[in-house]
């Protein structure tokens, strides 16, 4: 089982269960999906060894696309390399505060392209998303945080930046593994609604001052409670 500390890491998992991939991508992409996905949701804890040998075998491919997929992680900052391997990658407080101020930065910027370069079609999907977003409060939790990342996606779209997009998933996926959400809350919920429709109204406005100041400002107040969290769990570890 797995001990929680980074110097005694254990196997990519503690059964021998299959891997079942769709089939529809390359074996590579779908791996370094899957992967993603169990690190970012938590079912690889920080700290655990990932041998390329035992996903291949659970995975029944070859090694070779197993490679180019922890390649991948690492290249996004969720494995790390040890005398141990390939760790799945814990930050502090302070390389997670420092995560956030970049990803707060990058949206802003993907804001301000998306006034710039929004279409009409666009502008109907936020509106929509939006809608989805409200009705969605104070229900499932996952469908709230689905909904926001499919409003930020919509964004991140509009602002038709490919080097940028791709740059925000890698950030969003990294600072997630740490803290999952900040939308628990409902009144959270609620304040991130508003600072949506300041941020659509902007895009639809044209306005790209005003885009990236809002969005900033919304990142702003994500961080901060990510922050505070990790800094308390700190504590409580101490």
């Amino acid at each position: 089982m797995y001990s929680g500390g980074m110097d005694e890491p254990t196997a990519v998992a503690d059964d021998s269960s299959a891997i079942t991939l769709p089939g529809k991508k390359p074996i590579a992409d779908e791996l370094y999906e899957y992967l993603r996905n169990a690190i970012v949701h938590g079912k690889l804890p920080a700290g655990m060894r990932v041998v390329e040998g035992d996903i291949a075998a659970r995975a029944n491919v070859s090694r070779t696309p197993v490679g180019q997929a922890l390649r991948h992680l690492q290249s996004d900052a969720l494995l790390r390399a040890s005398r141990h391997g390939l760790l799945v990658n814990e930050l502090s407080a302070d390389e997670l505060s420092e995560a956030c101020t970049v990803r707060d930065s990058l949206e802003a910027l993907a804001a301000r392209l998306a006034a710039s370069a929004r279409t009409d079609l666009d502008i109907a999907l936020l509106e929509e998303l939006t809608e989805q977003f409200e009705a969605a409060i104070g229900g499932d939790v996952s469908e709230i945080v689905e909904l926001n990342h499919a409003f930020h996606d919509a964004v991140w779209d509009a602002a038709r930046n490919s080097f940028l997009r791709r740059n925000l998933m890698q950030t969003r996926s990294l600072i997630e593994r740490l803290n999952s959400t900040t939308l628990s809350a409902e009144a959270r919920q609620r304040q991130a609604l508003g600072e949506h429709r300041a941020i659509l109204a902007a895009i639809i406005a044209r306005d790209a001052d005003v885009a990236e100041a809002v969005t900033l400002e919304h990142f702003h107040k994500a961080t901060a409670m990510r922050i505070l969290s990790k800094r308390a769990q700190a504590r409580r570890g101490n």
